[in-house]
């Protein structure tokens, strides 16, 4: 019987596999896509099988094979536009991220730590699946500001920067509405489990207010006027590191050998 591990293992490579029909040239996005369906299925085939050992408990430390998951989901419906170039552009990124995400997963594991108790109730997992979904969502919104930052030099030419401004501010709302959702789900389950709405011990609960308040930024500074289009695609780029940096990187464990 196929074990998570080895599912996992088996989408990484297949992800790492799309990725390089991706950066062949001649526009192979159409070959990658399909390369990328399996990847998926095995990819869900490890999520379930977790989720199938733990439940009804919380599967310790999902997040780091679930985040690409939801980012191949996502993947299709980001990179939505007429421009060849841009969305050749927007899909190497993501799959570039999908791998890297995916090698952390596999080399620096936290799989070995066991489901607790308090982690048997719904706000738990409303708390690991807003917040993944809302993670993908700001990784796409710095996509799309990245991408249009690049091609404004390219062409030497800062009108694409309007279009894809709005894209990114679209994904970046998106991602904070559900990382909301996600954060006070955290806050209540928090408080059934240990009686205070923050666990200030645990990073993955601060880490998630500190990103919070850096999208929270973000949205007000758009709202009120107070930049333009290429202070803004920075500050939206810069948005993926500080996800990466501050959400991701708490999730890794020890190195492990992968195979």
């Amino acid at each position: 019987m196929i074990t998570s591990q080895a599912a996992f293992q088996v989408a990484s490579g297949l992800y790492v596999l799309a990725l390089l029909v991706s950066l062949l040239p001649g526009g192979n996005g159409l070959r990658a896509m399909l390369l990328l369906v399996p990847a998926l299925v095995c990819n869900t085939i490890t999520v379930l099988l977790r989720y199938h050992q733990a439940w009804p408990m919380l599967p310790m430390h999902l997040g780091a094979v679930a985040l690409p998951l939801c980012l191949g989901l996502i993947l299709p419906f980001a990179i939505t536009t007429k421009d060849a170039q841009l969305r050749r552009i927007q899909q190497n990124i993501l799959f570039c991220l999908i791998v890297l995400l995916g090698a952390t997963a596999l080399c620096f594991p936290k799989d070995y730590y066991l489901p607790f108790l308090k982690s048997k109730n719904l706000f738990a997992h409303g708390f690991l699946w807003f917040g993944v979904v809302g993670k993908g969502c700001f990784f796409v919104s710095a996509t799309w500001a990245l991408s249009g930052l690049f091609l404004a030099i390219l062409r030497g030419d800062k009108r694409q920067l309007a279009t894809t401004r709005s894209r990114s501010l679209r994904w970046g709302a998106l991602g904070f509405a559900l990382w909301t959702i996600s954060m006070f789900s955290g806050e209540f389950w928090s408080y059934l489990g240990w009686g205070t709405p923050v666990v200030w011990e645990d990073p993955a609960l601060t880490l998630t207010m500190a990103a919070w308040f850096f999208y929270a930024c973000f949205l007000h500074l758009h709202l009120a006027g107070a930049w333009n289009q290429t202070a803004c695609a920075l500050y939206a780029s810069f948005g993926g590191l500080f996800i990466l940096a501050l959400t991701c990187v708490p999730d890794f464990g020890p190195f492990r050998a992968p195979f």
